[in-house]
């Protein structure tokens, strides 16, 4: 048992500047949120110290009047706990001193706190103990990360889940204006032993916060916009941009990180984050309005995802409004910069129903998008599996009228396509301040007028309810094509993977290609070359394409990600085999040598589901044949 003096005693023996032992009965103090802009430490010469220390607090990822939970995070001495953790910033060849003090009951480990290039080496602190370390580390971003239960980084949950804070390595004389973006999740699993019963929640948050609570990032028309984002949160994030592309300068993890040069960078709209890593994002918003940096992950994304209940019939993406979206999402606002471009070609006209048919999924309806072609509608409960490409053509104006033949609100996004900020389909977000798009409410209709300008392989989906809608069938490929250019179904092969309908009770996530849980055969020719479009629309899962036989993999060409064009640099062929996450795209050129079978086998990455497609390759036809 502890008395009055052993605790003064205690007290007396910590560290200036630290937090004093807990009263069992008195409040938690207050998580600060840290938005990562400010660098923690003492710069003395080319040495950066830094005092971290680690409690417990109250932590509030949503409004700062809203629920709560508890959580262990870090500090800087004396400057009370924050999540994420103090930002360690430096400029190559800066040595980092760190000292770490332990108040708490359980043995912490830090991992991160070492030289690079090198091995990891943890730092231990015992109860009531304090660590010193020092390293370096050339031009990267990395991060560090603490457990009180010898966890691994992706088993964290709960309490210790945001014990985690970013280091920047920034070149000598270029830091940039940018902004550093920390993800983490924190999982409750119920217990209903515990008093009280504890229910079963995540949060998802970026620096803390989670949508509509996030940081929003106010730009400027024409900026030059760099983001660090680190994943310290344990699941995989295709992390999803709308209205630009963003360029990938660089790759890592919180071990290790690879800048890019100028050759091996690349454009994305979207990019998988697996556990653990790091990537920096260029890009200049060129069109004003609001937009959304968000995981594509829809159950990230899900209302469900909020730690109180939410209307989801009132709600909305508006700041105050909750019910088409939470967690993992950051707006941006881009205020308009001189006068605006205006196109008054002479759309094309597109009616593009959507479609709902009773009793596809047992007693649940199968959504779909139906094209009109010709002088009549489609049937009101008519359905089409997904995978019949909507094509349009590079720098043609287009007038999509979308009508929502369902018995509730849908919202169209066009994802991929750098366009205006309206009809880029999210509702109460997307537009202007008082000139918002809202849902196309049931039995309604919207027109999108857009002229894509850039030609390769996108998708439009639902982007309201998605975890019903998306998962009942509102999916499609959308294909651009250069002016003069026709889609060839008989050398390009669309290999859309969807959701396979809302799951029941007891039921596993399954999925599709092409709405098809046992696709037909496809039939090559040797030595024709096909453009295989990979897609990837499940909204819960990381599929991973391969492509060859029993014995051996293929080899295919690389040639764009996301719609864009890869650099030439990175068009080399190699073995046929591609991860994705939900919401990327990737072309690939496959020319087949000899006659044979093939399987392209797609599967999730984890255990799930496996898809077999079956390629014969016919013998290379004889010229006049």
């Amino acid at each position: 048992m502890t008395t009055r003096a052993s605790l003064a005693a205690f007290v007396m023996l910590l560290p200036v500047g630290l937090p004093q032992p807990h009263p069992v009965d008195a409040p938690l103090p207050r998580t600060v949120i840290n938005d990562n802009s400010k660098p923690a430490g003492r710069m003395t010469g080319s040495l950066l110290a830094v005092h971290l220390t680690v409690g417990r607090t109250q932590w509030f990822p949503e409004a700062e009047d809203g629920p709560s939970v508890e959580a262990l995070a870090f500090g800087e001495a004396g400057k009370g706990m924050s999540i994420p953790g103090p930002l360690i910033r430096v400029v190559a060849g800066t040595r980092i001193r760190v000292t770490l003090t332990n108040p708490l009951a359980e043995t912490l480990t830090v991992h991160g706190l070492f030289d690079r290039p090198g091995a990891p080496r943890a730092v231990v602190v015992p109860p009531g103990a304090t660590e010193q370390v020092e390293f370096s580390a050339p031009t990267g971003t990395y991060f560090y990360w603490g457990t009180t239960t010898k966890s691994f980084l992706g088993e964290r949950h709960a309490d210790e889940s945001q014990l985690s804070g970013a280091i920047v390595v920034d070149a000598p004389g270029q830091r940039l204006r940018d902004r550093v973006i920390m993800i983490g999740i924190r999982l409750q699993e119920p217990d209903s032993t515990a008093e009280g019963a504890i229910p079963f929640h995540e949060a998802m948050v970026m620096n803390g916060k989670s949508w509509p609570h996030t940081e929003r990032l106010n730009l400027v028309q024409g900026d030059s916009v760099f983001l660090r984002v680190l994943n310290a949160a344990g699941a995989p994030h295709p992390m999803h941009l709308h209205g630009f592309y963003f360029r990938v300068d660089s790759r890592g993890s919180w071990r290790a990180d690879t800048v890019y040069a100028r050759d091996q960078q690349r454009l994305a709209v979207t990019e998988l984050m697996s556990v653990g890593s790091t990537f920096t994002m260029a890009f200049v918003p060129t069109e004003p309005g609001n937009w959304v940096f968000h995981c594509h992950f829809a159950f990230h994304v899900s209302p469900d995802r909020s730690l109180v209940p939410v209307d989801k019939d009132t709600g909305s993406h508006a700041h105050a409004k909750r019910g088409h979206m939470a967690g993992l999402v950051m707006g941006m606002h881009v205020a308009a910069r001189g006068p605006q471009r205006v196109n008054r070609a002479t759309p094309r006209d597109i009616a593009l129903f959507v479609n709902a048919k009773p009793r596809v999924f047992r007693d649940k309806p199968g959504l779909s998008f139906i094209e009109q072609m010709g002088p009549v509608e489609p049937r009101a409960d008519s359905a089409q599996a997904p995978g019949v490409p909507l094509l349009l053509t590079r720098g043609e104006r287009v007038r999509i009228r979308v009508i929502n033949r369902l018995g509730e609100p849908t919202a169209i996004h066009w994802h991929g396509i750098e366009l205006e900020s309206f009809p880029d389909g999210v509702p109460d977000w997307s537009g202007m301040p008082g000139n918002l798009f809202t849902s196309v409410p049931a039995n309604g209709s919207f027109d999108a007028v857009f002229a894509p300008p850039r030609a390769g392989t996108f998708i439009y989906h639902s982007h309201l309810n998605e975890m019903n809608q998306i998962v009942s069938g509102m999916f499609n490929p959308l294909i651009v094509l250069d002016p003069g250019q026709k889609f060839d179904p008989a050398t390009d092969k669309i290999f859309l993977v969807g959701a396979a309908g809302p799951i029941n009770e007891g039921e596993n996530d399954m999925g599709t290609v092409n709405g098809e849980r046992e696709p037909e055969p496809i039939d090559l020719v040797a030595g024709r070359t096909y453009r295989f479009r990979m897609i990837n629309i499940n909204p819960e899962w990381r599929v991973q394409f391969t492509l060859g036989t029993d014995t051996e993999v293929a080899t295919w060409r690389p040639v764009a990600k996301d719609g864009a064009d890869l650099p030439e640099s990175q068009r080399a062929p190699q073995p046929a085999f591609l991860l994705t996450g939900p919401g990327e795209t990737a072309d690939f050129e496959f020319t087949p040598t000899t006659p044979g079978n093939l399987e392209l086998n797609i599967r999730t990455r984890v255990a799930g589901w496996s898809i077999p497609v079956l390629l014969r390759v016919g013998p290379a036809q004889v010229a006049g044949n």
